[in-house]
């Protein structure tokens, strides 16, 4: 369900809907109306994280160098850093690297974005 600003039950913008389809776009013409960068959704995702787990490194660099907080963590304490480690994004790894995202910062379980990129196998981004 769909409210009248746009945003889902689980708390998705159409911001946070567009970081997440990579729509570079729709996500500038949001920023143009100044909404937060780092807003997020029910379970603590923001627009870096999105688009961060899809690989769509434009629209992740285009956040980064408007200000969004490289180190954001979610509700369970995942970065942008563990989220596409976790999903292989060897590109979005290397931007978010190259930003000073922490290394060795941990998710609740204790997890680094390594240990995640190990667990699934993503060599590329180990």
């Amino acid at each position: 369900m769909v409210t009248e600003n746009g945003t889902q039950s689980d708390g998705n913008t159409s911001f946070l809907r567009a970081a997440r389809a990579g729509n570079l776009d729709k996500v500038l013409e949001h920023l143009k109306n100044n909404i937060d960068i780092n807003t997020s959704n029910a379970n603590g995702l923001n627009a870096l994280h999105l688009a961060s787990k899809d690989g769509h490194v434009t629209v992740v660099s285009e956040l980064l160098a408007r200000g969004a907080t490289v180190d954001a963590a979610t509700k369970k304490g995942n970065t942008a850093l563990h989220i596409a480690s976790l999903a292989g994004q060897e590109e979005v790894v290397k931007l978010l690297i190259q930003t000073n995202a922490s290394v060795n910062v941990q998710s609740q379980n204790g997890f680094t974005p390594l240990y995640m990129a190990a667990q699934e196998n993503h060599d590329s981004v180990v």
